[in-house]
């Protein structure tokens, strides 16, 4: 009974502990920005700041005016003669710049001749610099161009008595109009005065104003350089489109990597998978499998076909070789592989013994003492190749092979030999040697690195060579396996 109350109990526990644990599941739910490429590729539009221009072109907007018309002297004293009967002509010519639209500056020259308080002829020079104001400038900031301005004066200058010499300062002010004819050139007429001491023609008190003069002239002014205003384009839109821009980027980018690690993970499969079926003999059955970029057949680089690595495999492996690898279908004298490779254990003399063997072919058997004796390679040389001029690996996935030939010449304790090669259509003899060495070092670095003994390594430089085609395939380092030299054949 007791033991039954303390079961219930203890599954009573159980059931209350697993309520209180609360299930949780990871939130696999991602945010993820969606953008209309269409919508952040289209041309925006400009609008415009209100009331805001700016140059057409650079530092623009001079002006050259010439004018011509009549000027009437008002002295103190006044003199008997009216206002027609005192005019005189007068010309006037300034040179001058706009800074805004509705700002600018001039320097004006003008004079000629007038009557004084007694009527006599009399000739003066009026140099003065003046501030313009254009009260129509405003309408730049609606429209790149405005046809009329209406320009209010003001200044101040020095006026020249030629008879007298006086040369007092003189206010000049007035009012300018203008219609614009063409880009380049505008119709004036301007309304002026100026206003200095009485004592300016001879008559009346020093050091007070006193005497005018009063001109109406017409003519022409030319605008020099860059000419014009344009209303400034409001950015906004702008700064806005760039923010949503390097979001967008941002987002294909942090794509980009994903993409990028997955690529780099399928292609490290890939290149598992190809040595796998490379030294299985059964890459070129699944060789379409993998496309090389594109690359047509006419300009691949010769293909490793592992031929000499499945040969020092099976002879490890089985003691004996008949000189071909063990992954062909078909061996010599009709035997399949498998039958051939049986054949050879049966038939070739383990080395030290003095057992003749049954051997088909007395060649073969020459062949494999000389391999066992290190003073042939063992296989086929595997190659690398290298891009043109440098001493970089046309493709990085051929490293791949440097794996196994590190294992088994370790595993074995074989002699490697290295050569390097370039090619002798390019390049001078000189270079084309150091290019040699240098491919060769190359390889045995990489050797080393996966615990190559380096002194189970022997490097050479053939320097420039044609011996194969295309001529991309001389620019190679070669690799051979040897068994080492036994003391009896050094």
């Amino acid at each position: 009974m007791t033991k039954n109350i303390i079961l219930i109990f203890a599954a009573v526990c159980s059931l209350q502990a697993r309520a209180d644990v609360q299930s949780t599941e990871r939130d696999t739910v991602r945010h993820t920005f969606r953008y209309d490429d269409t919508e952040l590729l289209q041309p925006l539009q400009p609008s415009y700041l209100d009331g805001v221009v700016i140059p057409a072109r650079g530092n623009g907007n001079w002006f050259v005016s010439i004018t011509g018309g009549a000027t009437a002297f008002l002295g103190t004293p006044l003199g008997c003669e009216d206002l027609f009967g005192r005019l005189k002509p007068s010309y006037s010519i300034a040179v001058g710049k706009w800074f805004t639209p509705s700002v600018g500056a001039r320097i004006n020259y003008n004079g000629l001749q007038f009557k004084d308080g007694t009527l006599a002829l009399q000739e003066y020079h009026h140099l003065h610099a003046d501030l313009l104001w254009n009260v129509l400038g405003g309408g730049y900031a609606r429209r790149e161009r405005v046809r009329w301005t209406v320009t209010p004066f003001a200044g101040i200058g020095l006026l020249h008595h030629a008879t007298n010499g006086h040369n007092p300062l003189a206010i000049s002010y007035g009012i300018q109009g203008q219609y614009r004819i063409s880009k380049k050139v505008s119709a004036l007429v301007e309304l002026s005065g100026a206003t200095t001491f009485q004592d300016f023609d001879g008559y009346g008190k020093a050091n007070r104003l006193g005497d005018h003069m009063l001109s109406l002239t017409a003519g022409f002014s030319f605008h020099i350089g860059k000419v014009g205003w344009k209303r400034a384009i409001d950015p906004s839109p702008y700064v806005r489109r760039d923010r949503w821009l390097v979001d967008y980027v941002n987002v294909l980018s942090e794509q980009n990597s994903r993409y990028a690690g997955q690529h780099d993970k399928d292609r490290r499969t890939l290149a598992e998978l190809k040595k796998i079926l490379g030294i299985e003999g059964l890459l070129d059955t699944y060789n379409y499998l993998f496309d090389d970029d594109g690359i047509s057949d006419g300009n691949r680089y010769p293909k490793n076909n592992y031929s000499g690595l499945n040969s020092l495999r099976a002879r490890l492996k089985n003691k004996h070789w008949d000189g071909k690898s063990p992954l062909e279908r078909q061996a010599p004298n009709g035997y399949g592989w498998a039958d051939s490779l049986q054949h050879w254990q049966d038939s070739v003399p383990v080395p030290g013994t003095e057992q003749p063997g049954n051997l088909p072919d007395s060649t073969l058997t020459d062949y494999a003492v000389l391999m066992q004796s290190g003073r042939e390679c063992i296989g086929a040389p595997i190659f690398f190749f290298f891009e043109l001029g440098t001493s970089h690996l046309t493709n990085t996935s051929q490293l791949i092979n440097l794996d196994e030939l590190a294992r088994v010449a370790k595993k074995y304790g074989l002699v490697v030999k290295v050569t390097g090669a370039a090619d002798s259509a390019t390049g001078t003899a000189d270079i084309n040697d150091a290019l040699s060495v240098s491919r060769a070092g190359y390889i045995a670095s990489e050797l080393s690195k996966r615990g190559l003994p380096s002194d189970k390594i022997t490097k050479t430089g053939e320097g420039g060579i044609s011996d194969y085609v295309p001529t991309a395939a001389n620019r190679h380092t070669r690799v051979e396996l040897f068994f080492p030299e036994s003391k009896e054949n050094k």
